[in-house]
């Protein structure tokens, strides 16, 4: 989990510093939207969590369908399409700090 963890803290860095805007190198960000700041950035973090864990055929269970538990929690689902038997990816970080708080495969 320590490996998940580094890898996590890596590609949000990557995420939150690409889309912030420059002034007198200082970057700004609004700490009160969390890490987790919205759906877009929920997905891309899961799509990147799913693949490493499950590999690329769990792009199969695109799209990666995100909701926000109780304004805290961002859950994302992966899809299956009509008729087909399986499960799918689900993964749940906590938006203001980024934390996986779940990660599994249903059967």
């Amino acid at each position: 989990m320590h490996i998940i963890r580094k890898l996590f803290l890596v590609i949000l860095s990557i995420i939150l510093f690409t889309d912030c805007t420059h002034k007198e190198n200082h970057i700004e960000w609004d700490p009160s939207q969390g890490y987790v700041p919205d759906s877009t950035t929920a997905v891309q973090l899961a799509q990147i969590f799913f693949v490493r864990i499950y590999g690329k055929k769990v792009l199969k269970k695109k799209p990666f369908v995100p909701a926000l538990k109780d304004g805290k929690i961002w859950m994302v689902d992966g899809t299956l399409e009509k008729g087909m038997d399986g499960g799918v990816p689900h993964i749940e970080i906590q938006k203001s700090d980024g934390k996986i708080l779940a990660l599994y495969h249903g059967k």
